[in-house]
């Protein structure tokens, strides 16, 4: 059996990780955890944006999810950003570094890196 002080530690270590996905928020980071997504490393692609956005503090304007339908075969893993509730990106095929990158330039910076967008013309049938 652990002690209050053991268990207080241990609630305080992890108070932050549910506090990313459950609090109110200004942005939302959407991550495709589907079939596909998760072969193509969502997983890690989670972890990483959870582990950014802690490190750089922004768990009180940020929120990471993750959705079955926020996927698309030959583009994942994706990646939806919302802010205000609107849409403002898709990205496609992300990897760890560029998960770092869309944290810092565009939920931090306000840019949307085009290079890192799903296409148009991959989101015509409409999962997205």
């Amino acid at each position: 059996m652990k002690s209050v002080q053991e268990l207080n530690a241990i609630r305080d270590k992890y108070k932050s990780s549910v506090t990313i996905r459950t609090s109110d928020y200004e942005t939302r980071i959407i991550v495709g955890m589907g079939n596909s997504g998760i072969v193509a490393g969502a997983r890690d692609i989670l972890k990483a944006i959870v582990k950014k956005v802690e490190d750089e503090g922004l768990s009180g304007r940020v929120i990471v999810t993750q959705e079955a339908r926020v996927s698309k075969v030959g583009c994942n893993p994706v990646v939806k950003i919302i802010e205000d509730s609107v849409k403002t990106a898709v990205y496609a095929n992300v990897t760890a570094e560029m998960a770092e990158r869309i944290v810092d330039e565009h939920i931090k910076g306000g840019r949307i890196i085009d290079e890192y967008l799903l296409k148009e013309k991959a989101n015509e049938e409409g999962k997205i």
